[in-house]
């Protein structure tokens, strides 16, 4: 039995702008202004950044039109590179950068639970976040269809919510005067200092932008692939990157930079106050638990897609050897909802582990940086194969190819290089549990070859 196709465009555009709008929203701003030293390198690094999303977006959904499977990036890899290459990139995202994701988001809902609640207890924290994906566990079990529609409802509320906020920053609220305490430092102009100045502020602000290519997981289980997957996920970004661009103009009517580079972690809060009174914080609150719950949704929606493509493609090699309950679990599809039961379960319990062993979001993402990026390069970089050999007139095609996806590979390549210069350690140990899977590969292709 296999997967069906259920999900229309506005799903698609749900789930897009659903997973990339999280908590990083209302945080990013705070961080950039320390490596920014005037209001127009804000709009600068967040118009750059949605640009380079863009750029892989546009690349992803042709990818989806040329393979529209399960799993479009195992499936491009496949094609382009070889069975290894799409084994690599699936065990990545099944062992590190999936739960890892997912964990990621529910830390971040426990916190926000327990500010509501006024209680400061690591335990608490923890629980909130695991009931947060075990709920949708539930509702991901019963079917794409309500999965689709619960990631419709869930990003209408967040963007009305966000749009408020924008409204109310810019018609009812007053500019807070602020008196900086320190002088941003003044760097000088050099090549170096104005790579380095760049590098650091796309990199904080990239990581806002995350989850734009989960969407291409759900190709085998749209309507129209060849429509609407490209129509989603481009619409989807553009509308992020408005969104972003209109939310730093609403913090930047109201506050200085100054205040926002001295104050990084009340900047929305004190908008918020300040456009609504005291009732502003508890909106600001509610707004974020609805940001943070729908990318933590849709990333239970999509990531399991994934898992499920790699390990059905490998389940009848790995039957041979002792690996054969895992791959047997995580090709499992649900006879009665068409769902990969088996992942969804397995992607949910992995996330929970990761939350209860590494316990911060800080610990989490250090593992994720290089590992991600880099197969997102690769990914990306297949289309140069794919298109000559399974494109067809009236499908999809990448605008000003192969300029688009060469800008998103050099800008990537960049930031990879910037990460294992200025955060070795740390990306070391997620290449190295990246590297587990040659010899997983090994074992598979050992059984095959016999």
């Amino acid at each position: 039995m296999g997967l069906k196709r259920k999900l229309g465009f506005a799903s698609i555009l749900a789930i897009v702008t659903g997973n990339i709008i999280g908590s990083g929203l209302f945080f990013t701003p705070g961080e950039l202004a320390a490596v920014a030293e005037a209001e127009w390198q804000v709009y600068f690094f967040w118009s750059l950044c949605g640009f380079i999303v863009l750029c892989g977006a546009l690349t992803f959904a042709e990818l989806s039109i040329l393979l529209p499977r399960p799993g479009v990036m195992y499936h491009s890899l496949n094609e382009a590179y070889g069975p290894f290459a799409g084994f690599f990139q699936g065990w990545i995202q099944t062992i590190i950068t999936g739960p890892g994701s997912i964990a990621g988001s529910a830390i971040f809902f426990g916190e926000l639970v327990n500010q509501v609640i006024g209680i400061e207890n690591n335990l608490m924290r923890l629980m909130w976040g695991v009931l947060a994906i075990l709920f949708f566990v539930v509702i991901n079990l019963k079917g794409i269809s309500e999965s689709g529609k619960t990631q419709i409802i869930i990003t209408t509320a967040k963007l009305t919510g966000i749009f408020a906020l924008i409204i109310g920053a810019i018609f009812f609220a007053s500019p807070i005067e602020w008196q900086a305490t320190n002088e941003a430092a003044q760097s000088d102009i050099d090549l170096w200092s104005t790579l380095n100045f760049i590098g650091l502020g796309v990199g904080i602000v990239l990581f806002t932008y995350d989850g734009w290519a989960d969407a291409s997981h759900l190709a085998g289980e749209v309507k129209n692939p060849k429509k609407n997957l490209p129509l989603g996920i481009g619409i989807g970004v553009l509308m992020v990157t408005l969104i972003y661009l209109l939310i730093n103009y609403a913090f930047l009517s109201v506050l200085s930079l100054d205040f926002m580079r001295e104050n990084p972690t009340i900047i929305a809060t004190t908008v918020a106050e300040a456009a609504f009174g005291d009732i502003g914080v508890s909106i600001f609150q509610i707004l974020i638990g609805i940001s943070i719950f729908g990318a933590l949704g849709g990333l239970v929606m999509t990531i399991p897609r994934l898992f499920y493509a790699t390990m059905s493609d490998f389940n009848e090699d790995a039957s041979k050897t002792f690996m054969k309950p895992f791959f047997n679990a995580l090709s499992t599809i649900s006879p009665k909802t068409s769902v990969p039961s088996g992942a969804i379960i397995y992607s949910a319990g992995m996330a929970i582990l990761f939350l209860l062993f590494f316990g911060t979001f800080s610990k989490i993402v250090t593992f994720l940086m290089v590992p991600l990026q880099f197969i997102n390069i690769w990914i990306v970089s297949s289309i140069f194969i794919l298109r000559p050999r399974l494109s067809q007139t009236g499908d999809f095609k990448t605008p000003l190819y192969p300029l688009i996806p060469s800008i998103f590979i050099i800008s990537m390549s960049i930031l990879i290089i910037s990460a294992l210069v200025y955060n070795t350690e740390q990306s070391i140990y997620g290449v190295i549990l990246s590297l587990s899977a040659i010899p997983v590969y090994m074992i598979l292709r050992k059984v095959k070859d016999k």
